[in-house]
C-alpha cells in the first residue's frame, strides 16, 4: 500500500481531503525541481492582489550624448545634451580628454552651464553628439539647500494568472489492481499528473507569458514571463548564432548583466546547452594515461572576475535560450499556493483540481538577461 505521512493509504481513503495538505506547492517543487527550475527554485512571496507593480529602480546614467545642434566651441561656456536631467550643480564631466564643472542646470531646455578645463585639463571644441561622461558629482562642504537629482522609480504591472487542471478516475480503475503500484493509486497517479501540468504552465509562462489584464469577469489573465519583462537585455539574434562560443554567451548574459549593474548568479538555460558545455569542456580537456573517465561534470560557468554562476537546465525553455538572473532580484509572487481542492465522488467517479494562482516578479530589468536564437555551439 502506498505509505504518506498519516500511515498506510488504502486505494479508496485517498479520496477522503485530509489525507494529502491542501496546499501541495512544497510536494510539488521538490517533485519537479529539475523540469520546472523557475518556479521550484526562486523565492516565493504573497501578494493579496490579482495585480502588483513590478519596480525598476532609475539609476543615473553615467553618459549622456551631446545634442547641441552644432560643436560645441573652446570657449562656450553652455551647451545642449540629450537629457540633462540627469545632471546636478557641482557634477564633474569629460567629454574627450577635457573635464567640465557643471555650475548649473537648465532641464526644460537640457542646457548646461559650465566652467572649462577643470582639474588641470585644456578647454577644447568638441563636435556634436559626442558621448559626454559623468566622472562625480563635488561639493564644497559647506551648502545648503542641495536639490536632489529626481530619478522616480519606474514600474510595470505584473498580472497574477490562474492554472487549474482537473484529475479524474473512474471507480473501476481504481479499483484495478494493474494500475495501482506499492506507491500509488490510479487517483493519486492522476492528481500527480494534475500537479505537473499545473507547474508546466506556470514554468513556461514565466518564461513565455506576454501580460494579459484582469478586465472583467469572464478575463483569462496571463502573467509576463522573463521575456516579456527584460527589454534592456534580449537578445533574440545573436552574433555567432551559428557558432555560439563561451564568449559569446558572456557577451550577452554575464557582461551585460553587469552594465545594467546587476550582480548575475543564475543562469538558466534549455537543454541543448549540454551539449554546449560538453563541446566546450571537451575540446579544453585532457584525458590522462590510464584514466577510464572521459567527461569533465559541469555546474558552474566561471568568467573573469566572477568566482562561478550556478547553470540550471530548464527542459522546457526553447532551444538555444539562456537566462542570466541576479536572483536576488527575482521571485514568485503567489496569490494562491498550489492547493489540491478534491470534489469528491461524483457518480462513479473520484475527481478533485489542483490549482495555483501567482505570476513571477523580475526587479531592475536592466540587471538580467535574455538570450535565444542560437543554432548552434563552436568552441573556438
Amino acid at each position: 500500500m502506498p505509505s504518506y505521512e498519516n500511515g498506510p493509504l488504502s486505494q479508496y481513503s485517498a479520496f477522503s481531503a485530509g489525507v494529502l495538505p491542501n496546499d501541495v506547492f512544497g510536494v510539488a517543487i521538490n517533485w519537479f525541481v529539475n523540469r520546472n527550475p523557475l518556479v521550484s527554485r526562486l523565492p516565493k512571496l504573497p501578494t493579496g492582489s490579482p495585480q502588483f507593480l513590478i519596480t525598476n529602480d532609475n539609476y543615473r546614467p553615467r553618459s549622456i550624448n551631446l545634442n547641441n545642434g552644432s560643436a560645441v566651441a573652446s570657449g562656450a561656456t553652455s551647451a545642449v545634451v540629450a537629457d540633462a536631467s540627469m545632471f546636478d550643480t557641482g557634477d564633474v564631466i569629460q567629454i574627450e580628454q577635457e573635464y567640465l564643472l557643471v555650475t548649473a542646470v537648465d532641464p526644460g531646455a537640457n542646457s548646461l552651464t559650465l566652467t572649462r578645463g577643470y582639474a588641470g585639463t585644456t578647454a577644447a571644441a568638441h563636435n556634436d553628439g559626442l558621448p559626454v561622461f559623468l566622472i562625480s558629482n563635488s561639493r564644497t562642504g559647506a551648502e545648503t539647500n542641495v536639490a536632489s537629482v529626481s530619478r522616480i522609480p519606474q514600474a510595470t504591472t505584473q498580472y497574477c494568472q490562474t492554472v487549474q487542471h482537473a484529475y479524474q478516475v473512474g471507480g473501476a480503475l481504481q479499483a484495478d489492481s494493474n494500475y495501482g503500484t506499492a506507491y500509488a493509486t490510479p487517483l493519486d497517479r492522476d492528481r500527480m499528473l494534475a500537479v505537473q501540468h499545473v507547474m508546466d504552465d506556470f514554468e513556461s509562462a514565466c518564461y513565455y507569458g506576454k501580460g494579459v489584464a484582469l478586465t472583467s469577469a469572464s478575463s483569462r489573465p496571463l502573467m509576463k514571463g522573463v521575456q516579456s519583462i527584460l527589454t534592456s537585455n534580449n537578445v533574440t539574434a545573436p552574433t555567432n548564432a551559428a557558432a555560439y562560443k563561451p564568449s559569446d554567451l558572456v557577451r550577452d548574459t554575464l557582461q551585460a548583466c553587469f552594465n545594467g549593474g546587476g550582480n548575475p548568479s543564475l543562469l538558466v538555460v534549455s537543454t541543448d546547452f549540454l551539449s554546449a558545455f560538453a563541446v566546450w569542456g571537451h575540446a579544453a580537456m585532457r584525458v590522462n594515461a590510464g584514466s577510464n573517465v572521459f567527461g569533465t561534470p559541469i555546474d558552474l560557468f566561471e568568467a573573469p572576475f566572477l568566482s562561478g554562476i550556478s547553470i540550471i537546465p530548464a527542459p522546457l525553455l526553447r532551444p538555444g535560450t539562456a537566462i542570466c538572473l541576479s536572483a536576488h532580484e527575482a521571485r514568485v509572487r503567489l496569490k494562491r499556493s498550489m492547493i489540491d481542492k478534491p470534489r469528491g465522488s461524483r457518480g462513479d467517479a473520484f475527481e478533485g483540481d489542483i490549482i495555483m494562482e501567482g505570476a513571477i516578479e523580475i526587479d531592475n530589468e536592466a540587471h538580467h538577461a535574455w538570450v535565444s536564437g542560437i543554432t548552434a555551439f563552436s568552441a573556438v
